[in-house]
């Protein structure tokens, strides 16, 4: 039951950054890339994986501080369900974080598949850490401005479920704060 919880809010944390996406390939975000648009993309164990953009993006972000701790989110989702999402606890503008490396780093990032009604992900965050032998994850910021950033990421996935295991590279995006 605990399994199918913690999937359910990833599945639904997941679907909440999807819903708030904007559709606005005309952003003038100087983050955004001199009018590209939005984009997510990597390589899943060699495969390509990217965000649609058909019939509707389904990129988000938010950028948000409460009580002192700035947060970075992000995340990029298939016509299928598919997804890959960052979080970045105590963000402070451009440059590298981590996850996956200690016990005490509170950033995450993961990649998901939808299979129907459920969701195999495999993580980086601080429960892999644990684990040991895994590649710890890398998420570079190299631009940001009021209203968005891009970056790029890597990282060894985990799945507890079946112990199994993906190497997410060459991942790229270009986000646009959702206000």
């Amino acid at each position: 039951m605990k399994t199918f919880k913690t999937v359910f809010f990833l599945f639904l944390f997941s679907a909440v950054l999807v819903s708030c996406s904007k559709d606005d390939d005309s952003s003038d975000s100087a983050a955004a890339g001199s009018g590209g648009g939005e984009s997510f993309s990597a390589k899943i164990d060699g495969a390509e994986f990217a965000a649609s953009t058909d019939p509707a993006t389904l990129i988000g972000a938010t950028l948000s501080t409460n009580n002192g701790i700035t947060v970075l989110t992000g995340q990029g989702s298939t016509n299928s369900g598919d997804f890959i999402n960052f979080t970045i606890m105590n963000y402070d503008g451009t440059g590298t974080y981590t996850s996956g490396d200690n016990l005490s780093n509170p950033n995450i990032i993961q990649y998901g598949e939808l299979n129907g009604t459920t969701a195999n992900v495999w993580a980086s965050n601080l429960a892999t850490a644990a684990v040991g032998g895994l590649q710890a994850g890398e998420i570079r910021i190299t631009s940001q401005d009021d209203d968005g950033a891009e970056g790029t990421f890597s990282f060894e996935g985990y799945n507890a479920a079946d112990m199994s295991t993906k190497m997410i590279t060459e991942g790229q995006f270009v986000i646009t704060f959702d206000n």
